[in-house]
């Protein structure tokens, strides 16, 4: 700028920056978008390095993470897991133990009572059978018909209360069976009526057992009479049991899906059957020679308790091959100990 006012022309011009002109690298409205910025004191680094693109160092891991999930969701949905939860959802080992005290509060008094009934033709018929059911002989075979013989100077006959209590203690057992199944199922009680279906179920096991009890000693005398026994005893116990589950859920499952249950029932009661045959002439000999004829006692509450525990289990796989409402996840209470699921 001249004294006068007038512009110099000793230096360039400076061009004033357009509004949608781009500022230059430098700050200069001249520069163009392209024009490289001088480099400074701060700028002596020279070009930026370019970072590694990020390694996949866990994705290993991610996907055994995925496939040992994958694993343990199939091992959850496995009939194996699903029978043992809901085998602990109903409490399957209270309800095995109130089984077997109940079974054997039922059943010897009714023993008693048959050998006190045909004591008028053979003093020793029942016990008879029962050694040669759980096939002893011997001290042991003794100690059993000392158990359930009626002495021979006994004038005494069967009162009306020990009927009652006999009643009340096998009514006991068949509602305890009923609720179990019930509870496996998660159907409600529907009081009298389903009483009623479960003590006559209980009576057609009752006979059942009866008649399959003398069949199976027929079939013994006869040439291979053992496997003849094994397919008549679990043919009969499959019928059985599918009769008797329905009686037991009061007619509230249809019987298609009845039939899984029944035949596990009556497969586990033909291996039962040889197991006990293996089992139990060693536990009662070796409890006679211990305790005496209270061993056998003791012998044949741990049988019931043994036979209570697999109808749980048939329960609860019946239930689960049935189709049964899922079981729900137990969690455990504030005070440590695990809530009980509904009972029936």
């Amino acid at each position: 700028m001249t004294v006068d006012g007038t512009p110099s022309d000793s230096g360039p011009a400076r061009s004033p920056r357009g509004p949608d002109q781009p500022l230059g690298a430098a700050g200069d409205p001249s520069a163009g978008p392209g024009t490289e910025r001088p480099a400074t004191g701060g700028d002596t680094a020279g070009p930026k390095e370019e970072r590694p693109a990020k390694s996949h160092v866990h994705r290993p891991s991610r996907v055994g993470f995925i496939h040992l999930s994958g694993v343990v969701s199939r091992v959850e949905n496995s009939l194996p897991v699903r029978c043992l939860m809901r085998f602990g959802a109903i409490n399957g080992r209270d309800r095995t133990l109130v089984l077997g005290g109940q079974a054997f509060t039922a059943i010897i008094p009714l023993l008693i009572v048959l050998s006190a009934v045909a004591s008028q033709e053979d003093s020793t018929a029942v016990a008879d059978r029962l050694a040669a059911r759980f096939h002893v002989s011997g001290s042991s075979a003794e100690a059993i018909r000392i158990l359930f013989e009626r002495p021979p100077g006994a004038t005494g006959t069967i009162t009306i209360t020990g009927l009652v209590v006999l009643a009340f203690a096998l009514l006991s057992l068949t509602r305890s069976l009923q609720r179990t199944y019930e509870a496996a199922w998660q159907l409600p009680a529907v009081g009298m009526r389903g009483t009623l279906n479960a003590v006559t179920g209980f009576g057609l096991l009752i006979s059942s057992l009866l008649v399959l009890s003398l069949l199976v000693g027929a079939l013994r005398q006869v040439p291979a009479g053992d496997v003849m026994a094994f397919v008549l005893r679990v043919g009969t116990s499959t019928a059985v049991w599918l009769l008797l589950q329905r009686l037991l859920l009061s007619r509230r499952v249809s019987f298609r899906r009845l039939v899984p249950g029944s035949i596990v029932v009556g497969i586990g009661s033909a291996v039962l059957s040889l197991y006990s045959a293996l089992w139990m002439p060693r536990l009662i000999e070796t409890n006679a020679d211990r305790y005496g004829i209270i061993g056998i006692t003791f012998a044949i509450l741990t049988w019931l308790i043994v036979i209570s525990f697999c109808m749980v289990v048939a329960a609860v796989i019946s239930a689960e091959a049935g189709g049964a409402p899922a079981v729900r996840h137990v969690l455990p209470t504030t005070t440590g100990r695990t809530p009980r699921a509904p009972q029936a």
